[in-house]
């Protein structure tokens, strides 16, 4: 895989199933990077993960949980840290004040560490009912009430939304994002292009906002991420 792409320089790593960061890995990581001066950005566990547990011994041990990947995360000296948003359970569903309690204490114990490490932790926007990173509002929300953190935008999340041109226009601190296309109703993670995202906008907007981080091609095949990079300019052809 690295072989065909040895002329992308940045790469995002998530440390969770076939591609968690163990020993091996982190070994094979800092040798890549020392040979090939790959730069490294690693998106924190989430499968079974929720920061807004309202239980906070359970909580605790989600925290603990995530700080080991954010220190593994430390050892390939990556300088982004992605984590996904706490989600409502069916108790704080109905009481959504105590999920967003847990939810900022736990960014807050998180950012703080990882600002003590030299790293940018990013949330990012997600799909679903229960997530507590939909709207505009949550994402203002986030940033106000948590310090030394930034925003990951997920294009494909907000196009399903409804939100990606808002996002663009009024989220402050975007310090990474995530891009993919989809037809505005599930989760496709398609090549940019191939579904109905106005990436002429989205470029436009990035120009006028001045952006200048981490763009990630986030795609289940490989040969997608490398068409996205070049459809959208970010990867230009081998001569």
């Amino acid at each position: 895989m690295i072989e065909n792409c040895e002329h992308i320089k940045n790469w995002e790593i998530i440390d969770e199933g076939f591609h968690k960061l163990d020993n091996k890995l982190i070994k094979s990581l800092i040798e890549l990077s020392s040979t090939r001066r790959i730069r490294y950005a690693v998106h924190a566990p989430f499968s079974s993960i929720n920061l807004a547990e309202v239980d906070q011994n359970l909580c605790n041990r989600f925290i603990r949980f995530m700080l080991n990947s954010l220190r593994k995360a430390y050892k390939i000296e990556a300088s982004i840290w992605v984590v996904h948003p706490g989600r409502f359970t069916p108790f704080s569903y109905y009481f959504p004040e105590e999920g967003w309690k847990a939810h900022l204490r736990s960014l807050n114990l998180l950012a703080k560490e990882a600002n003590n490490l030299g790293i940018q932790m990013v949330v990012e926007n997600m799909v679903g009912g229960f997530a507590l990173f939909l709207t505009i509002n949550d994402g203002v929300k986030i940033v106000g009430n948590v310090d030394n953190v930034g925003i990951c935008l997920d294009t494909g999340h907000a196009h399903i939304t409804g939100n990606l041109e808002e996002f663009l226009d009024k989220l402050p601190r975007i310090k990474h994002i995530h891009v993919h296309d989809n037809h505005g109703e599930k989760d496709e993670h398609l090549a940019a292009y191939d579904g109905s995202i106005n990436w002429s906008i989205f470029l436009k907007k990035l120009e006028v906002m001045g952006y200048n981080g981490w763009i990630v091609a986030e795609n289940y095949q490989l040969s997608d991420a490398v068409k996205t990079l070049k459809r959208l300019g970010l990867l230009k052809e081998k001569t």
